[in-house]
């Protein structure tokens, strides 16, 4: 089994600073898109948003990790990351999470 990564957020975040989040070619673009998750709310669950340990998720080969954030509209958004070729980060995938 492959161990978790303690220090994501700090990843998450230094990525962010320097450029190297993306969203996965595929499945985080058309997320992004179709749940209408931009840049903005992006960027606001990355510097204030809170992990959320209990949605990571182990791939076999590395883990997924997750944030958390309300944003403007009082919605949660969820961001799932893949920090295993960091410096560059992959935003996995976008939700909103409703109670």
């Amino acid at each position: 089994m492959v161990p978790k990564r303690t220090n994501v957020h700090q990843l998450i975040r230094q990525a962010w600073d320097a450029d190297k989040v993306r969203l996965s070619q595929v499945h985080g673009n058309a997320r992004s898109v179709g749940r209408q998750i931009g840049t903005p709310e992006l960027r606001d669950v990355i510097l204030y948003g809170d992990r959320e340990e209990n949605e990571d998720r182990n791939r076999g080969t590395h883990w997924t990790y997750a944030l958390r954030n309300r944003n403007v509209d009082g919605c949660d958004i969820r961001i799932i990351f893949d920090v295993e070729g960091f410096p560059d980060v992959v935003v996995v995938t976008l939700m909103h999470v409703y109670p």
